[in-house]
């Protein structure tokens, strides 16, 4: 089976193509040595053909800054231990802004592997009156252009007819590349030729243009410091830093490519993301707002899961029944009643609470909204050392702490990122909504506040989970301090338009995010009841019951 890299700018809508090409026959998983999550998914041809598409961390460039875009570059370049040698790449790009996003297409097309361009979100284009000529733009830059609607399921039957022609092609055209300065070209063929062993022509360049970069680091890893000195004279040798020369070359490539295929005002008309973003990133409107929003959420978490829970628990009371009736009274009753039922109904019952959670999280991501809920409270991380960066992590802590540390590992900053992935664990994961559930049901009354808006549960529940937020935040601030001083970077973030969420999409992720949660959460639960309830079917029979035995 081929292998196809997926990847693309972040915000560009490529886990929604991703999700849509492959639907449910995708896994997870990680390369040995890194800590960086990947998607692996079977996109399905005309016929019994099938590719293998690989969904890769999103990057604005082959300049990697933090360990999800070093992975994205070491799959391109064949260098990721254990990972599939990759037979082309399928660009991600938004339409709306094609300059910004064509940069990373220019560095792509120097890797020498087949490329498709998959130009999504036209329909924001449209709405902002740019015109784009697919069919003109394929011919500029060498390589099929697809125009596609990743969230409303457009164009992506044409989208699979080009990869089947890609894969079938034994020799599929290359794309047009940059014509870089000839200063930068001959600093890479010296470097090249100073390296012992074989060094791309890519990784070359990198190593050179993005100073202490993943790439500088890794070659002065294995060539030495001879390198570094080789590096300096290099860099040092020219007129003028060879960064700037290479994006200057490349953004003139660009617009030269973009003005054979693009018609657009000369000015843009005005965003219906920006009028928005007036009210919903405002520092004190806003703020407002996104306390709202969190009420709602867990006012709904604790209002809508409350029949589901009630049906689940009911459903395994009679498969209990049932199974007492028919099971003689002994070990076995007492191991599938007691273990089995009763500890697979006491994870799945709180499988609404958990699915309910992760639905609302999926959905403000996927509209657009959790970036301007990061750059809201920018304002407060700044005053205990970190920065908006670290909200998406800590956020992400909530639903549960492995993915929100693994989160942080895109905070270039190497403090930041520690100190994030140590307050972490301070967030409420859903593995202890549970644990207040239960407390809050055997000591809060069921009674409402504000005229029936919320209910008094409810507002317990919030104020459990902004309990480990206010714990964190003094935590944060004496690690930056202390351990890990020193002052937060820039906040720079790209805000992304608001668009309506995907709901297969969203669903997908929920799916997802709740299987795990019953594996992982089920699996512990059982390995400590069978265990436990073994034991006590083996105790004598006129012999008094463990203290563990009871309490079972």
């Amino acid at each position: 089976m081929r292998t196809l890299a997926l990847i693309g700018n972040p915000n560009t809508g490529k886990t929604t193509l991703f999700n849509a090409l492959t639907g449910l026959a995708q896994h997870s998983g990680n390369y040995p040595g890194v800590t960086v999550e990947y998607k692996v998914g079977t996109l399905t041809l005309d016929g019994e053909d099938a590719l293998e598409l690989i969904d890769l961390p999103g990057a604005y460039s082959l300049a990697a800054h933090s360990p999800d875009e070093m992975l994205a570059i070491d799959v391109l370049l064949g260098q990721q231990q254990d990972a599939p040698s990759i037979d082309g790449i399928l660009a991600v790009v938004d339409a709306s802004n094609l300059r910004r996003n064509f940069y990373l297409v220019s560095q792509l097309a120097e890797i020498g592997l087949p490329l498709v361009v998959a130009l999504n979100m036209g329909d924001i284009a449209t709405r902002r009156g740019i015109r784009i000529d697919a069919r003109a733009l394929s011919e500029a830059l060498g390589v099929p252009v697809v125009p596609i609607c990743a969230h409303r399921r457009q164009g992506l039957d044409e989208l699979r007819r080009t990869l089947a022609t890609l894969s079938a092609d034994p020799a599929p055209a290359q794309p047009q590349q940059v014509a870089l300065p000839d200063q930068l070209q001959r600093a890479t063929a010296k470097l090249q030729a100073a390296v012992p062993g074989p060094l791309s022509s890519v990784e070359a360049l990198r190593a050179l243009v993005d100073e202490d970069g993943y790439a500088e680091r890794r070659l002065l890893a294995s060539a030495g410091d001879g390198a570094a000195d080789r590096l300096h004279d290099l860099r040092t040798a020219g007129v003028g830093a060879l960064s700037e020369l290479e994006s200057n070359a490349r953004y003139a490539w660009i617009d030269g490519l973009l003005a054979q295929a693009i018609d657009q005002p000369s000015r843009l008309e005005g965003r219906r993301s920006d009028r928005a973003d007036r009210v919903l990133a405002h520092r004190l409107f806003g703020v407002a707002i996104f306390v709202l929003v969190n009420v709602l959420v867990f006012e709904a978490i604790y209002t809508w899961s409350g029949p589901l829970m009630d049906g689940i628990d009911a459903l395994f009371a009679a498969c209990g029944d049932r199974a007492a009736a028919l099971i003689p009274a002994g070990p076995l009753q007492s191991l599938i009643v007691d273990g089995l039922i009763a500890g697979v109904g006491g994870v799945l019952i709180f499988l609404p609470q958990i699915a309910i959670l992760f639905f609302f999280i999926a959905l403000l991501e996927d509209s657009g909204y959790m970036a301007r809920a990061a750059l809201l409270m920018d304002r407060l991380l700044t005053r205990v050392g970190l920065s908006g960066t670290a909200f998406m992590p800590l956020l992400s802590s909530f639903a549960c702490a492995v993915p929100g540390i693994m989160a942080a590992r895109t905070i270039e900053d190497r403090r930041d990122r520690f100190a994030t992935i140590l307050v972490a664990p301070l967030m409420s994961c859903s593995a202890r909504l549970p644990v207040y559930v239960l407390f809050i049901g055997a000591f809060v009354p069921d009674r409402s506040l504000l005229g029936g808006v919320i209910g008094l549960q409810a507002l317990t529940l919030l104020a459990f989970y902004c309990l480990g937020a206010l714990v964190a935040i003094p935590v944060a601030w004496l690690l930056k301090r202390t351990l890990l001083k020193g002052d937060p970077p820039p906040f720079l973030l790209e805000l992304p338009s608001y668009k309506t969420p995907d709901l297969r999409t969203v669903l997908l992720r929920v799916y997802h995010s709740s299987r795990a949660f019953v594996v992982r959460a089920g699996s512990l639960i059982l390995a400590g009841v069978l265990p436990a309830l073994g034991s006590r079917s083996r105790a004598p029979p006129n012999r008094a019951p463990s203290g563990c035995a009871r309490s079972l």
